[in-house]
């Protein structure tokens, strides 16, 4: 019992104690004294303004109304923070001891200024003290290789004595100006940072809304003087946002510099990648992968493998973040890419029926302008939105939202493909292409691309286009360009064009040896007039149009019987209406008016003969039967009038 009522009275006497001594020593004096400690450790002014007071609850200390911390030696804009509001809690038996020791400090509603200068000097290295140090510098480096005429005290040493348990900041502002670079703002920013033991490890956590959606970083600093002192200290950060999160586990310094792992998973990537400002993505989304950031600002990503969009790539990237735009250069390889489009738009789940034609969507080609480098990419197979390709090989260029990818390789539909496509947003959306298609399987290939499933046969063929819009309906019908195609051996489905001519149109297949083509576009409509067809027994032509952006076809084969004197009989055969549903039908009138032009003008010539006959015609040299029998009916009008006068 005595015991207990020994420390019982023990804290008594301390409380005692620490009430005379807050009541001995006004708020003014605690404060300059904290102020007084601050500027040591720093080099720093922390500027009380208006009145100081005792605060008794929740922390022994004192609170003030308008507080500024002074900014870095070679900043021209102002305090590095102001507050509306500081609590400053102090160390109570150390003030016992006769020394102010700040514990606590809360600040309310403070204005944060963070800075870069284009030399790599920040405002929030507090190693400069009234002297600029440039972070994981000696002072005998920053003089050029001389001695420094006094000696260095590092951050860490002045810290020694340091006892902030806690750290609490709301309803921050922040600026950051990267001189000669980005700016950026946040608003409603909160910190809280738990540091009980100076040499020990700092527990951090912040939360902002920067992009309306709730984040909140969770970070364990092991060394934070480390940090202070320009080096590497282990970290452990872990970011939720937007129902995913993302953790890194490694080494870290404030220069930035960063190495170690990192692992993101997130159940919805665009909630996850809105809450971040970005988006692109949707359905899970995973990222695992060795990443590092140097001085220099290089991200390095080693081992990458990202899975999105039911997709599994492996990446690796450097990545400069100097400059207007991040410069990378990565190589992405993976097994088979599949993307399609989403499903249930706004037609099907209201039960109307899906609409007809290329899509009017906007086409958001925003990421064009993210990033500048040259991208590698490697894949076994592919499926974009229900087109097949094969082994792929291809190289992108990106420059100022302009991005050309060149085909190396691709197989597709047994046949391989070669050439580049180019896509432009720097003022618009505006696309090209130049094409070149080997030993292309018709029927598969039309069939995937344009719903056309009647041809048969291997192709060559070569296209050059170009076109813009900001939808894929205003790009299809905006489209120019030309084109050649070959086709050796092949069939067209729905028409027999040998049956055709002996009067049989029930249908049937027709088995041609070579087809060969060319046309040019313009405004979204394909014109061809060279179409040469070579079958066993006879041959066709063809010319029309292929409405490209209206999915339309107006065309006409004229299938044709060669005799020895040429074509014998030909049956012109017209194919007309949209794609995926046209109609066959031969011209059996412009037929039999070409088969029997013969037989019609050797009748017309017989009449005529017999006519002059019987009108006694005299013909002159080159004239014609109807122009002989009007100079007769003139010459016979004249006599008669001269006859009605009493003319001779």
């Amino acid at each position: 019992m005595k015991v207990i009522r020994g420390l019982v009275a023990a804290v008594l006497i301390l409380a005692i104690g620490a009430v005379v001594l807050v009541v001995a020593l006004p708020g003014e004096k605690i404060a300059k004294l904290a102020a007084d400690q601050v500027k040591a450790m720093t080099g720093r002014e922390l500027v009380f303004e208006g009145k100081v007071g005792i605060s008794w609850y929740p922390v022994l200390g004192v609170t003030t109304e308008k507080v500024s911390f002074g900014n870095a030696a070679w900043s021209e804009r102002g305090p590095m923070f102001t507050a509306d509001k500081a609590v400053i809690g102090v160390d109570v038996m150390a003030a016992i001891g006769g020394e102010i020791r700040v514990k606590n400090v809360e600040l309310v509603a403070p204005e944060v200024l963070l800075e870069k200068t284009t030399d790599g000097r920040v405002n929030w290295d507090l190693s400069d003290g009234t002297s600029p140090v440039v972070s994981g510098q000696s002072a005998e480096a920053q003089t050029g290789g001389e001695s420094a005429p006094t000696s260095v005290t590092s951050t860490a040493s002045q810290f020694e004595s340091f006892a902030l348990e806690r750290l609490v900041i709301s309803d921050a502002q922040v600026r950051y100006i990267d001189h000669g670079g980005a700016r950026q703002e946040l608003s409603g920013v909160s910190l809280a940072m738990t540091w009980p033991d100076v040499g020990g490890a700092a527990d951090v956590v912040i939360e902002a809304s920067p992009f309306g959606a709730p984040i909140q970083l969770d970070a364990v600093v092991a060394a934070p003087l480390a940090l202070i002192d320009g080096d590497v200290s282990a970290v452990e950060l872990a970011v939720q946002a937007g129902g995913g999160s993302a953790r890194f586990e490694g080494r870290a310094g404030i220069a930035p510099e960063a190495s170690g792992k990192l692992a993101v998973s997130a159940s919805d990537a665009a909630a996850f990648l809105a809450a971040l400002g970005t988006g692109g993505l949707e359905g899970p989304l995973a990222v695992q992968g060795d990443v590092t950031l140097t001085r220099a600002g290089v991200v390095s990503v080693r081992g990458g493998r990202v899975t999105a969009l039911g997709n599994d790539l492996t990446v690796l990237a450097d990545v400069d973040l100097n400059g207007v735009r991040p410069k990378v250069t990565a190589q992405v390889a993976t097994q088979a890419l599949r993307l399609v489009e989403k499903e249930g738009d706004e037609s099907s789940q209201s039960g109307e029926a899906a609409p007809v034609g290329w899509s009017k969507e906007p086409i958001d080609a925003s990421a064009l302008g993210l990033v500048d480098g040259t991208i590698s990419f490697a894949a076994e197979a592919m499926d974009l939105n229900g087109i097949a390709f094969g082994k792929t090989r291809a190289t992108v260029k990106i420059d100022r939202a302009r991005a050309v990818a060149r085909i190396q390789e691709m197989e597709a539909y047994e046949g391989a493909v070669t050439g580049l496509f180019v896509a432009n947003n720097r003022n618009g959306l505006s696309v090209r292409g130049d094409l070149k298609v080997s030993q292309i399987a018709l029927q598969p290939f039309l069939a995937a691309t344009a719903d056309l499933d009647k041809f048969t046969g291997t192709a060559d063929f070569e296209s050059r286009f170009l076109s813009s819009g900001e939808t894929l309906d205003a790009i299809m019908n905006n489209m120019s360009g030309d084109g050649r195609v070959e086709v050796g051996r092949g069939t067209i489905e729905g028409i027999d064009l040998d049956k055709l001519l002996r009067g049989d149109v029930t249908g049937g297949t027709t088995v041609f040896n070579s087809m060969v083509a060319s046309w040019t576009i313009a405004d979204g409509v394909l014109s061809n007039r060279d179409l040469l067809m070579k079958l066993s027994r006879l041959s066709a032509t063809g010319k029309g149009t292929v409405g490209l952006g209206l999915r339309t076809i107006d065309y006409v084969f004229s299938p044709q019987l060669n005799g020895p004197d040429g074509p014998s009989l030909i049956v012109p055969v017209k194919i007309k209406g949209s794609w995926s549903n046209p109609s066959v039908v031969p011209d059996l009138e412009a037929a039999v008016k070409r088969s029997f032009d013969k037989e019609i003008k050797a009748v017309e010539d017989e009449a005529k003969q017999k006519l002059e006959k019987e009108l006694g015609l005299e013909k002159k040299e080159g004239q014609s039967t109807e122009d002989a029998i009007k100079d007769k009916l003139e010459k016979e009008a004249l006599r008669g009038l001269q006859n009605l006068l009493g003319g001779n």
